[in-house]
Protein backbone atom coordinates (compact mmCIF):
# COMPACT_ATOMS: atom_id res chain seq x y z
CA UNK A 1 0.00 0.00 0.00
CA UNK A 2 2.57 2.80 0.62
CA UNK A 3 4.37 1.60 -2.64
CA UNK A 4 1.44 2.21 -4.54
CA UNK A 5 1.17 5.80 -2.93
CA UNK A 6 4.66 6.61 -3.47
CA UNK A 7 4.00 5.57 -7.04
CA UNK A 8 1.19 7.51 -7.32
CA UNK A 9 2.68 10.54 -5.69
CA UNK A 10 5.54 10.06 -8.20
CA UNK A 11 3.15 9.73 -11.04
CA UNK A 12 1.28 12.86 -10.01
CA UNK A 13 4.85 15.06 -9.81
CA UNK A 14 5.64 14.04 -13.09
CA UNK A 15 2.04 15.37 -14.59
CA UNK A 16 2.67 18.56 -13.31
CA UNK A 17 5.98 18.26 -14.36
CA UNK A 18 4.99 18.01 -18.11
CA UNK A 19 1.58 20.65 -17.63
CA UNK A 20 4.43 23.41 -18.66
CA UNK A 21 5.63 21.04 -21.61
CA UNK A 22 2.52 20.37 -22.77
CA UNK A 23 1.32 24.34 -22.73
CA UNK A 24 4.41 25.76 -24.45
CA UNK A 25 3.79 22.85 -26.95
CA UNK A 26 0.43 24.27 -27.40
CA UNK A 27 1.56 27.91 -27.72
CA UNK A 28 4.24 27.30 -30.32
CA UNK A 29 1.83 25.15 -32.48
CA UNK A 30 -0.67 28.16 -32.44
CA UNK A 31 1.99 30.44 -33.28
CA UNK A 32 3.41 27.85 -35.80
CA UNK A 33 -0.27 28.16 -37.26
CA UNK A 34 -0.47 31.87 -37.11
CA UNK A 35 2.43 32.08 -39.29
CA UNK A 36 1.66 29.57 -41.77
CA UNK A 37 -1.86 31.33 -42.25
CA UNK A 38 -0.40 34.73 -42.32
CA UNK A 39 2.19 33.06 -45.12
CA UNK A 40 -0.28 31.40 -47.19
CA UNK A 41 -2.91 34.68 -47.24
CA UNK A 42 0.36 36.91 -48.17
CA UNK A 43 0.93 34.04 -51.38
CA UNK A 44 -2.82 34.47 -52.67
CA UNK A 45 -2.36 38.22 -51.80
CA UNK A 46 0.89 38.44 -53.62
CA UNK A 47 -0.39 36.55 -56.63
CA UNK A 48 -3.89 38.34 -57.31
CA UNK A 49 -1.83 41.64 -56.81
CA UNK A 50 0.70 40.30 -59.15
CA UNK A 51 -2.51 38.90 -61.77
CA UNK A 52 -3.84 42.31 -61.95
CA UNK A 53 -0.84 44.19 -62.54
CA UNK A 54 -0.88 42.28 -65.66
CA UNK A 55 -4.27 42.76 -66.89
CA UNK A 56 -3.60 46.23 -66.11
CA UNK A 57 -0.13 46.44 -68.64
CA UNK A 58 -2.06 44.52 -71.22
CA UNK A 59 -3.41 47.17 -74.16
CA UNK A 60 -6.62 48.39 -72.91
CA UNK A 61 -9.15 46.73 -75.44
CA UNK A 62 -12.20 49.82 -76.57
CA UNK A 63 -15.92 49.34 -75.71
CA UNK A 64 -18.61 51.09 -77.17
CA UNK A 65 -20.48 52.34 -74.09
CA UNK A 66 -24.19 51.84 -73.63
CA UNK A 67 -26.79 55.29 -73.76
CA UNK A 68 -27.31 56.39 -69.65
CA UNK A 69 -30.66 54.74 -68.94
CA UNK A 70 -33.06 58.42 -68.48
CA UNK A 71 -34.61 58.80 -64.44
CA UNK A 72 -38.18 58.25 -64.48
CA UNK A 73 -39.86 61.63 -65.43
CA UNK A 74 -43.30 61.49 -63.73
CA UNK A 75 -45.26 64.47 -65.23
CA UNK A 76 -46.55 65.37 -62.30
CA UNK A 77 -48.97 68.38 -61.77
CA UNK A 78 -47.89 71.87 -61.37
CA UNK A 79 -50.31 72.61 -58.20
CA UNK A 80 -51.50 70.28 -56.02
CA UNK A 81 -55.33 69.23 -56.55
CA UNK A 82 -57.73 70.50 -54.22
CA UNK A 83 -60.40 68.49 -52.20
CA UNK A 84 -63.94 69.91 -53.32
CA UNK A 85 -65.74 69.25 -49.83
CA UNK A 86 -69.15 70.89 -51.52
CA UNK A 87 -68.88 67.70 -54.38
CA UNK A 88 -71.65 64.36 -53.21
CA UNK A 89 -69.69 61.87 -51.89
CA UNK A 90 -69.27 58.96 -54.28
CA UNK A 91 -69.36 55.47 -53.24
CA UNK A 92 -66.08 53.72 -52.38
CA UNK A 93 -63.81 52.33 -55.21
CA UNK A 94 -61.76 48.97 -54.33
CA UNK A 95 -59.31 49.45 -57.01
CA UNK A 96 -57.22 46.54 -58.72
CA UNK A 97 -53.51 46.67 -58.46
CA UNK A 98 -51.08 46.82 -61.40
CA UNK A 99 -48.22 44.45 -59.15
CA UNK A 100 -45.41 45.33 -57.22
CA UNK A 101 -42.70 47.51 -58.21
CA UNK A 102 -38.75 46.54 -57.75
CA UNK A 103 -35.86 47.84 -58.60
CA UNK A 104 -34.28 47.26 -61.91
CA UNK A 105 -31.38 44.04 -61.92
CA UNK A 106 -27.96 45.52 -63.11
CA UNK A 107 -27.92 42.77 -66.08
CA UNK A 108 -27.20 43.19 -69.28
CA UNK A 109 -30.68 44.78 -71.60
CA UNK A 110 -32.30 43.15 -74.48
CA UNK A 111 -29.84 43.59 -76.74
CA UNK A 112 -27.17 44.56 -74.89
CA UNK A 113 -23.72 43.62 -76.80
CA UNK A 114 -21.69 41.88 -73.80
CA UNK A 115 -17.97 41.73 -74.29
CA UNK A 116 -16.43 38.38 -75.47
CA UNK A 117 -13.30 37.96 -73.43
CA UNK A 118 -15.41 38.68 -70.11
CA UNK A 119 -18.48 36.96 -70.76
CA UNK A 120 -19.88 35.14 -68.01
CA UNK A 121 -23.21 32.77 -67.79
CA UNK A 122 -26.56 35.00 -67.38
CA UNK A 123 -26.96 35.36 -63.58
CA UNK A 124 -30.73 33.19 -62.53
CA UNK A 125 -33.25 35.82 -62.98
CA UNK A 126 -35.43 34.75 -59.19
CA UNK A 127 -33.04 32.44 -56.68
CA UNK A 128 -34.85 31.92 -53.16
CA UNK A 129 -31.70 33.71 -51.74
CA UNK A 130 -29.10 35.35 -53.37
CA UNK A 131 -25.37 34.31 -52.75
CA UNK A 132 -23.83 36.80 -51.32
CA UNK A 133 -22.31 39.26 -54.04
CA UNK A 134 -24.70 38.25 -56.53
CA UNK A 135 -27.48 41.20 -57.08
CA UNK A 136 -31.03 39.83 -57.76
CA UNK A 137 -34.32 42.89 -58.00
CA UNK A 138 -36.73 42.48 -55.36
CA UNK A 139 -34.43 40.49 -52.74
CA UNK A 140 -32.16 41.80 -50.02
CA UNK A 141 -28.11 42.05 -51.67
CA UNK A 142 -25.75 40.55 -49.34
CA UNK A 143 -22.42 41.44 -49.48
CA UNK A 144 -19.07 39.11 -49.26
CA UNK A 145 -17.80 39.56 -45.96
CA UNK A 146 -14.45 41.22 -46.07
CA UNK A 147 -11.64 40.89 -43.84
CA UNK A 148 -9.58 43.95 -42.56
CA UNK A 149 -5.70 43.02 -43.45
CA UNK A 150 -3.57 42.09 -41.13
CA UNK A 151 -1.32 45.50 -40.30
CA UNK A 152 2.32 44.28 -39.86
CA UNK A 153 3.21 45.30 -35.63
CA UNK A 154 5.66 47.67 -34.75
CA UNK A 155 5.43 50.72 -36.92
CA UNK A 156 4.55 54.13 -35.90
CA UNK A 157 1.12 55.14 -37.30
CA UNK A 158 0.75 58.90 -38.37
CA UNK A 159 -2.92 59.70 -39.23
CA UNK A 160 -4.29 62.38 -41.09
CA UNK A 161 -7.51 64.22 -40.83
CA UNK A 162 -10.11 64.02 -43.65
CA UNK A 163 -12.50 66.23 -43.88
CA UNK A 164 -15.97 64.65 -45.23
CA UNK A 165 -19.04 66.39 -44.73
CA UNK A 166 -18.13 68.60 -42.01
CA UNK A 167 -16.52 65.83 -40.10
CA UNK A 168 -13.15 64.91 -39.53
CA UNK A 169 -12.18 60.91 -39.99
CA UNK A 170 -8.24 60.11 -38.98
CA UNK A 171 -6.50 58.19 -41.82
CA UNK A 172 -3.50 56.54 -41.90
CA UNK A 173 -1.36 58.29 -45.17
CA UNK A 174 1.55 57.76 -45.06
CA UNK A 175 2.08 55.29 -48.00
CA UNK A 176 -0.37 57.20 -50.53
CA UNK A 177 1.37 60.91 -49.25
CA UNK A 178 4.10 60.29 -52.52
CA UNK A 179 1.27 58.82 -54.88
CA UNK A 180 2.41 60.25 -58.65
CA UNK A 181 1.25 58.94 -61.58
CA UNK A 182 2.95 60.77 -64.22
CA UNK A 183 0.84 59.60 -67.23
CA UNK A 184 -2.10 57.60 -67.81
CA UNK A 185 -0.96 54.74 -70.09
CA UNK A 186 -1.20 51.13 -69.10
CA UNK A 187 2.19 50.98 -68.02
CA UNK A 188 2.37 53.72 -65.85
CA UNK A 189 -0.61 52.46 -64.79
CA UNK A 190 0.62 49.03 -63.49
CA UNK A 191 3.71 50.52 -62.21
CA UNK A 192 1.59 52.92 -60.02
CA UNK A 193 -0.54 49.47 -58.62
CA UNK A 194 2.86 47.45 -58.27
CA UNK A 195 4.35 50.01 -56.12
CA UNK A 196 1.85 50.63 -53.96
CA UNK A 197 1.29 46.93 -53.24
CA UNK A 198 4.66 46.48 -52.45
CA UNK A 199 4.12 49.43 -49.54
CA UNK A 200 2.53 48.77 -46.19
CA UNK A 201 -0.60 49.94 -47.41
CA UNK A 202 -2.48 47.61 -44.89
CA UNK A 203 -2.95 50.21 -42.14
CA UNK A 204 -4.60 52.52 -44.95
CA UNK A 205 -6.90 49.92 -45.74
CA UNK A 206 -7.56 48.79 -42.09
CA UNK A 207 -8.16 52.56 -40.89
CA UNK A 208 -11.01 53.14 -44.15
CA UNK A 209 -12.60 49.84 -43.48
CA UNK A 210 -13.11 50.47 -39.89
CA UNK A 211 -14.23 54.20 -40.20
CA UNK A 212 -17.03 52.99 -42.52
CA UNK A 213 -18.03 50.34 -40.30
CA UNK A 214 -18.32 53.15 -37.19
CA UNK A 215 -19.39 56.28 -39.24
CA UNK A 216 -21.79 53.97 -40.63
CA UNK A 217 -21.05 54.65 -43.96
CA UNK A 218 -23.15 53.20 -46.96
CA UNK A 219 -21.36 51.98 -49.73
CA UNK A 220 -21.99 55.44 -51.67
CA UNK A 221 -20.44 57.14 -49.32
CA UNK A 222 -17.31 54.74 -48.83
CA UNK A 223 -16.76 55.95 -52.69
CA UNK A 224 -17.17 59.66 -52.18
CA UNK A 225 -14.80 59.06 -49.08
CA UNK A 226 -12.30 57.45 -51.02
CA UNK A 227 -12.81 60.24 -53.63
CA UNK A 228 -12.34 63.24 -50.52
CA UNK A 229 -9.09 61.46 -49.51
CA UNK A 230 -7.43 61.76 -53.05
CA UNK A 231 -8.87 65.45 -53.12
CA UNK A 232 -7.21 66.43 -49.84
CA UNK A 233 -3.61 64.64 -50.49
CA UNK A 234 -3.68 65.50 -54.11
CA UNK A 235 -5.54 68.63 -54.76
CA UNK A 236 -8.71 69.07 -56.91
CA UNK A 237 -6.40 68.92 -60.36
CA UNK A 238 -4.17 65.86 -60.12
CA UNK A 239 -7.65 63.74 -61.36
CA UNK A 240 -5.12 60.69 -62.33
CA UNK A 241 -4.11 60.15 -58.74
CA UNK A 242 -7.40 60.60 -57.06
CA UNK A 243 -8.74 58.21 -59.49
CA UNK A 244 -6.47 55.56 -59.07
CA UNK A 245 -6.26 55.79 -55.67
CA UNK A 246 -10.43 55.10 -55.25
CA UNK A 247 -9.82 52.22 -57.77
CA UNK A 248 -6.86 50.91 -55.46
CA UNK A 249 -8.60 51.47 -52.04
CA UNK A 250 -12.13 50.56 -53.57
CA UNK A 251 -10.33 47.35 -54.66
CA UNK A 252 -8.94 46.78 -51.64
CA UNK A 253 -11.94 47.08 -49.98
CA UNK A 254 -13.58 43.95 -51.62
CA UNK A 255 -15.82 46.46 -54.11
CA UNK A 256 -15.98 45.32 -58.25
CA UNK A 257 -14.45 48.53 -59.34
CA UNK A 258 -12.05 49.17 -62.46
CA UNK A 259 -10.14 51.75 -64.68
CA UNK A 260 -11.12 53.06 -68.36
CA UNK A 261 -10.09 55.59 -70.26
CA UNK A 262 -12.32 58.14 -71.78
CA UNK A 263 -10.81 60.54 -74.24
CA UNK A 264 -7.77 59.96 -72.67
CA UNK A 265 -9.05 60.84 -69.54
CA UNK A 266 -8.42 58.16 -66.75
CA UNK A 267 -11.86 57.12 -65.12
CA UNK A 268 -13.45 55.34 -62.46
CA UNK A 269 -16.02 52.53 -63.15
CA UNK A 270 -18.42 50.97 -60.43
CA UNK A 271 -20.50 47.98 -60.77
CA UNK A 272 -23.59 48.63 -58.65
CA UNK A 273 -26.38 46.98 -56.86
CA UNK A 274 -28.96 48.35 -58.65
CA UNK A 275 -29.51 51.46 -61.82
CA UNK A 276 -27.94 54.72 -61.87
CA UNK A 277 -29.85 57.11 -63.89
CA UNK A 278 -28.33 59.21 -66.13
CA UNK A 279 -24.93 57.59 -66.47
CA UNK A 280 -23.30 55.78 -69.49
CA UNK A 281 -21.89 52.07 -68.70
CA UNK A 282 -20.82 49.06 -70.07
CA UNK A 283 -21.99 45.52 -69.45
CA UNK A 284 -19.59 42.72 -67.88
CA UNK A 285 -19.61 39.60 -66.69
CA UNK A 286 -23.52 39.80 -65.77
CA UNK A 287 -22.97 43.47 -64.04
CA UNK A 288 -23.17 46.88 -65.27
CA UNK A 289 -20.27 49.08 -64.61
CA UNK A 290 -21.28 52.76 -64.79
CA UNK A 291 -18.97 55.68 -65.15
CA UNK A 292 -18.47 57.69 -61.91
CA UNK A 293 -18.88 61.53 -62.49
CA UNK A 294 -18.68 61.22 -66.46
CA UNK A 295 -17.74 64.51 -68.13
CA UNK A 296 -20.47 65.72 -70.26
CA UNK A 297 -20.29 65.54 -73.82
CA UNK A 298 -17.55 62.55 -73.70
CA UNK A 299 -17.12 60.15 -76.22
CA UNK A 300 -19.15 57.03 -75.43
CA UNK A 301 -15.56 55.15 -76.81
CA UNK A 302 -14.29 53.45 -73.35
CA UNK A 303 -11.32 51.91 -72.72
CA UNK A 304 -10.70 49.17 -70.43
CA UNK A 305 -8.49 45.97 -69.18
CA UNK A 306 -10.43 42.18 -69.59
CA UNK A 307 -10.79 41.47 -65.61
CA UNK A 308 -11.62 42.74 -62.66
CA UNK A 309 -8.32 42.38 -59.43
CA UNK A 310 -9.80 39.01 -58.36
CA UNK A 311 -10.59 39.89 -54.52
CA UNK A 312 -13.08 42.39 -55.45
CA UNK A 313 -16.27 40.92 -54.87
CA UNK A 314 -19.25 43.07 -54.23
CA UNK A 315 -21.32 45.17 -56.10
CA UNK A 316 -21.94 49.17 -54.97
CA UNK A 317 -25.13 48.63 -53.02
CA UNK A 318 -27.37 52.19 -53.67
CA UNK A 319 -29.59 51.48 -50.32
CA UNK A 320 -28.69 53.03 -47.23
CA UNK A 321 -29.23 50.87 -44.55
CA UNK A 322 -28.05 53.22 -41.28
CA UNK A 323 -27.00 57.02 -41.62
CA UNK A 324 -23.42 58.06 -41.76
CA UNK A 325 -22.41 59.83 -38.30
CA UNK A 326 -21.16 63.33 -39.49
CA UNK A 327 -20.84 66.14 -37.50
CA UNK A 328 -23.97 67.73 -36.55
CA UNK A 329 -24.77 71.28 -38.56
CA UNK A 330 -28.29 72.42 -37.25
CA UNK A 331 -30.85 73.64 -39.50
CA UNK A 332 -34.26 74.51 -37.63
CA UNK A 333 -37.39 74.74 -38.76
CA UNK A 334 -41.28 75.48 -37.79
CA UNK A 335 -44.44 73.79 -39.67
CA UNK A 336 -48.14 74.86 -39.17
CA UNK A 337 -50.51 72.74 -40.67
CA UNK A 338 -53.75 74.01 -41.64
CA UNK A 339 -56.94 74.73 -39.49
CA UNK A 340 -54.96 73.65 -36.37
CA UNK A 341 -52.84 74.74 -33.00
CA UNK A 342 -50.25 72.35 -33.81
CA UNK A 343 -46.91 73.52 -34.39
CA UNK A 344 -44.26 71.74 -34.76
CA UNK A 345 -40.19 72.58 -34.66
CA UNK A 346 -37.85 70.45 -36.46
CA UNK A 347 -34.05 70.23 -36.81
CA UNK A 348 -31.76 68.21 -39.72
CA UNK A 349 -28.21 67.87 -39.93
CA UNK A 350 -26.85 70.08 -43.17
CA UNK A 351 -23.59 67.73 -43.90
CA UNK A 352 -26.08 64.73 -44.25
CA UNK A 353 -28.58 67.23 -46.36
CA UNK A 354 -25.27 67.55 -48.61
CA UNK A 355 -24.53 63.92 -48.71
CA UNK A 356 -27.59 63.28 -49.95
CA UNK A 357 -27.46 66.17 -52.53
CA UNK A 358 -24.37 64.41 -53.88
CA UNK A 359 -26.29 60.99 -53.93
CA UNK A 360 -26.70 59.39 -57.96
CA UNK A 361 -30.34 59.31 -59.49
CA UNK A 362 -31.48 55.79 -58.33
CA UNK A 363 -35.09 54.44 -58.03
CA UNK A 364 -37.74 56.19 -55.52
CA UNK A 365 -37.91 52.46 -53.03
CA UNK A 366 -33.98 53.80 -52.18
CA UNK A 367 -34.88 56.69 -51.10
CA UNK A 368 -38.11 55.52 -49.57
CA UNK A 369 -36.37 52.63 -47.44
CA UNK A 370 -33.72 55.13 -46.48
CA UNK A 371 -34.19 55.63 -42.55
CA UNK A 372 -35.06 58.91 -41.57
CA UNK A 373 -31.99 60.72 -39.09
CA UNK A 374 -32.41 60.14 -35.23
CA UNK A 375 -31.66 64.14 -34.84
CA UNK A 376 -35.19 64.87 -36.76
CA UNK A 377 -37.00 62.08 -35.59
CA UNK A 378 -36.13 63.13 -31.99
CA UNK A 379 -37.16 66.59 -32.61
CA UNK A 380 -40.57 65.54 -34.63
CA UNK A 381 -41.92 62.15 -33.02
CA UNK A 382 -42.88 63.33 -29.45
CA UNK A 383 -44.72 66.76 -30.94
CA UNK A 384 -46.81 64.59 -33.68
CA UNK A 385 -47.09 61.66 -30.80
CA UNK A 386 -49.04 63.87 -28.33
CA UNK A 387 -50.97 65.40 -31.05
CA UNK A 388 -52.24 61.78 -31.82
CA UNK A 389 -52.64 60.03 -28.17
CA UNK A 390 -55.96 59.11 -27.28
CA UNK A 391 -57.50 58.93 -30.91
CA UNK A 392 -58.57 56.76 -33.28
CA UNK A 393 -56.95 55.22 -36.10
CA UNK A 394 -59.30 57.33 -38.11
CA UNK A 395 -58.91 60.63 -36.53
CA UNK A 396 -54.78 59.60 -36.00
CA UNK A 397 -54.49 59.43 -39.37
CA UNK A 398 -56.41 62.39 -40.53
CA UNK A 399 -54.60 64.72 -38.35
CA UNK A 400 -50.95 63.27 -39.80
CA UNK A 401 -52.52 63.09 -43.45
CA UNK A 402 -53.28 67.45 -43.06
CA UNK A 403 -50.20 67.24 -41.14
CA UNK A 404 -48.38 66.23 -44.63
CA UNK A 405 -50.99 68.30 -46.92
CA UNK A 406 -50.90 71.59 -45.48
CA UNK A 407 -47.61 72.64 -44.00
CA UNK A 408 -45.47 71.90 -46.95
CA UNK A 409 -45.29 74.02 -49.74
CA UNK A 410 -45.63 72.23 -53.07
CA UNK A 411 -43.31 72.28 -56.35
CA UNK A 412 -42.43 69.98 -59.11
CA UNK A 413 -38.60 68.99 -58.72
CA UNK A 414 -38.73 70.00 -62.37
CA UNK A 415 -38.77 73.56 -60.98
CA UNK A 416 -37.15 73.59 -57.92
CA UNK A 417 -34.18 71.29 -59.10
CA UNK A 418 -34.35 71.20 -63.04
CA UNK A 419 -34.38 67.70 -62.76
CA UNK A 420 -36.33 64.71 -61.33
CA UNK A 421 -35.34 64.40 -57.66
CA UNK A 422 -36.88 62.52 -55.23
CA UNK A 423 -36.39 63.48 -51.79
CA UNK A 424 -34.50 61.96 -48.44
CA UNK A 425 -36.94 61.49 -45.46
CA UNK A 426 -34.52 64.96 -44.24
CA UNK A 427 -34.70 66.35 -47.31
CA UNK A 428 -38.27 66.96 -47.20
CA UNK A 429 -37.50 69.10 -43.77
CA UNK A 430 -35.26 71.23 -45.43
CA UNK A 431 -35.74 72.21 -48.82
CA UNK A 432 -38.60 75.01 -49.36
CA UNK A 433 -40.58 72.45 -51.52
CA UNK A 434 -41.77 69.06 -52.10
CA UNK A 435 -43.47 67.13 -54.06
CA UNK A 436 -46.09 64.04 -54.29
CA UNK A 437 -43.59 61.14 -54.11
CA UNK A 438 -42.01 63.42 -51.38
CA UNK A 439 -45.21 63.56 -49.29
CA UNK A 440 -46.32 60.06 -49.95
CA UNK A 441 -43.08 58.73 -48.76
CA UNK A 442 -43.27 60.92 -45.67
CA UNK A 443 -47.03 60.00 -44.71
CA UNK A 444 -46.42 56.39 -45.34
CA UNK A 445 -43.33 56.48 -42.78
CA UNK A 446 -45.21 58.70 -40.14
CA UNK A 447 -47.79 55.81 -40.43
CA UNK A 448 -45.61 53.28 -39.81
CA UNK A 449 -43.60 54.48 -37.29
CA UNK A 450 -46.23 56.77 -35.00
CA UNK A 451 -48.94 54.42 -35.69
CA UNK A 452 -47.49 50.89 -35.84
CA UNK A 453 -49.42 49.75 -39.66
CA UNK A 454 -48.55 48.72 -42.69
CA UNK A 455 -48.24 51.38 -45.20
CA UNK A 456 -47.57 50.74 -49.07
CA UNK A 457 -47.05 53.67 -52.02
CA UNK A 458 -49.32 53.59 -55.34
CA UNK A 459 -47.37 54.11 -58.02
CA UNK A 460 -49.65 55.80 -60.66
CA UNK A 461 -48.42 56.71 -63.94
CA UNK A 462 -47.89 60.78 -63.25
CA UNK A 463 -48.71 60.65 -59.52
CA UNK A 464 -47.81 58.81 -56.65
CA UNK A 465 -49.75 58.60 -53.09
CA UNK A 466 -50.41 56.17 -49.99
CA UNK A 467 -52.65 53.75 -48.82
CA UNK A 468 -52.67 51.93 -45.00
CA UNK A 469 -53.97 48.80 -43.88
CA UNK A 470 -56.04 49.64 -40.74
CA UNK A 471 -57.03 47.33 -38.65
CA UNK A 472 -60.08 49.31 -37.67
CA UNK A 473 -63.43 49.17 -39.84
CA UNK A 474 -62.68 52.62 -42.22
CA UNK A 475 -64.99 52.74 -45.37
CA UNK A 476 -63.49 54.47 -48.68
CA UNK A 477 -61.42 54.16 -51.56
CA UNK A 478 -59.08 50.97 -50.96
CA UNK A 479 -56.57 49.01 -52.76
CA UNK A 480 -56.58 44.88 -52.31
CA UNK A 481 -53.33 42.80 -52.91
CA UNK A 482 -52.93 39.23 -54.07
CA UNK A 483 -52.76 38.26 -50.69
CA UNK A 484 -56.16 39.97 -49.44
CA UNK A 485 -55.13 42.98 -47.66
CA UNK A 486 -56.99 45.81 -47.92
CA UNK A 487 -55.02 49.15 -48.08
CA UNK A 488 -57.51 52.31 -47.54
CA UNK A 489 -56.06 55.17 -50.04
CA UNK A 490 -54.35 58.72 -47.96
CA UNK A 491 -53.21 61.02 -50.62
CA UNK A 492 -51.08 63.49 -49.30
CA UNK A 493 -50.84 65.83 -52.26
CA UNK A 494 -55.13 65.67 -52.57
CA UNK A 495 -55.41 68.83 -50.19
CA UNK A 496 -58.45 68.94 -47.62
CA UNK A 497 -58.99 64.95 -48.83
CA UNK A 498 -59.45 62.77 -45.46
CA UNK A 499 -58.50 58.80 -45.66
CA UNK A 500 -60.35 57.00 -48.01
CA UNK A 501 -60.61 59.45 -50.71
CA UNK A 502 -58.68 58.38 -53.95
CA UNK A 503 -58.41 61.63 -56.26
CA UNK A 504 -61.02 61.15 -59.69
CA UNK A 505 -58.54 60.69 -62.21
CA UNK A 506 -57.19 57.94 -60.82
CA UNK A 507 -60.19 56.10 -59.63
CA UNK A 508 -60.24 53.88 -62.59
CA UNK A 509 -56.14 53.32 -62.85
CA UNK A 510 -54.20 50.41 -61.57
CA UNK A 511 -51.09 51.74 -59.89
CA UNK A 512 -47.91 49.60 -59.11
CA UNK A 513 -47.37 48.94 -55.85
CA UNK A 514 -44.17 50.09 -53.77
CA UNK A 515 -43.75 48.42 -50.28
Amino acid sequence: MKKMKVYSAACFACFLLAIPVNAQNIEKEFEDFEKQQQTEFEEFKNKADAEFETFLRETWEKYDAFAPVPAPVRPEPPKPVVFDKTKPALPPVAIKPGGLKVPDVAAPGVGEKVPVDIKRPDLPAIVDKPAPGVYVPGKPYTPVLVEAPVVKPGSMVRRTPIEFYGTSFEVATDVIDGLSLSGNSEGKVADAWKGLCKMDYEQLVKDCMTLKQEKNLSDWAYLLFTKQIGKQLYGENRKNEIVFLQMFLLNKSGYKVRLCKIDDELKLMIATAGTVYGTPYLTMSGNKYYVFEPTPGSSMGIYTYRQDFANAKNLVSLNIESLPAFAMQEQDRTLTPSGSTLKVQTVVNKNLIDFYYDYPKCDVVVHYKTPMSEELRTALYPQLKAAIAGKSQKDAANLLLNFVQTSFQYMTDGEQFGYEKPNFPDETFYYPYCDCEDRAMLYSTLVKDLMGLDAILLDYPNHIASAVRFTETIPGDNVVLDDGGEYLICDPTYIGAPIGVCMDQFKNVAPEIIH
